[in-house]
């Protein structure tokens, strides 16, 4: 596929079919991978990769700790403005998508677990950094590494999610994986085959429009 194309039709995929996806094509994926850009060179990214028996004891903890009461310090808890707004539009639209009721606690928590079991996907990425480059260049450049992940996965037909639920308790990745406790887990990435039928995969995200968002100087 060729880039533009993949950069326009990629998008968030919340439903998978159980078809497992290859080792040897996520390798592919990862390889093509090494070439996101990073400041300086210093590629921070290191790639844990789950399936099978590993994954699915990383979302029945998750959904234990989740159903336990367990506070969940996410990174999007603290979006205000225009960034909540965006953020409570996009809920909106899924919860449409899949007919769940603002007061229907039960689907709407059975959405919310299906996030912290990635979605179900039969794959994941989990990408770390070392703490040492906590405050510097590295979040930006998990940022390029991740979406290079997701647009190389578009060219084998992958859908991909990148999401914090599944990673957000990080006791549960340590146990799980050999991530030491000098990492911090920044980013889990979804992996799978779409499922075509299901409403939430019909949803395309909103996007600002580029006359809102972009200041032109010196034209």
């Amino acid at each position: 596929m060729e880039l533009l194309s993949a950069i326009e039709t990629r998008k968030s995929i919340r439903a998978f079919t159980k078809e497992p996806v290859p080792r040897e094509i996520i390798k592919k994926i990862l390889e093509v991978t090494l070439r996101a850009p990073s400041g300086s060179n210093t590629q921070p990214w290191e790639f844990t990769v789950v399936s099978g028996e590993v994954l699915e004891n990383i979302k029945g903890d998750n959904i234990e700790k989740l159903l336990s009461g367990t506070v969940v310090n996410s990174r999007s808890n603290g979006y205000i403005g225009i960034h909540r707004e965006r953020k409570v539009e996009l809920a909106k639209d899924i919860f449409a998508l899949m007919k769940i009721e603002r007061e229907d606690r039960e689907k709407r928590l059975e959405w919310l677990m299906r996030g912290f079991r990635f979605f179900d996907a039969p794959a994941a990425i989990i990408i770390a950094a070392d703490k040492s480059l906590e405050g510097s260049w590295s979040m930006f450049d998990i940022g390029a590494v991740s979406q290079t992940i997701c647009l190389a996965a578009v060219n084998y037909g992958i859908g991909t999610c990148i999401e914090e639920q599944g990673v957000v308790f990080q006791d549960v990745i340590r146990k799980n994986t050999s991530i030491s406790e000098d990492k911090e887990v920044i980013i889990g990435i979804a992996l799978g085959y779409p499922d075509p039928d299901h409403p939430a995969n019909k949803l395309v995200s909103r996007r600002e429009s580029l006359d809102v968002i972009t200041d032109w100087l010196g034209f």
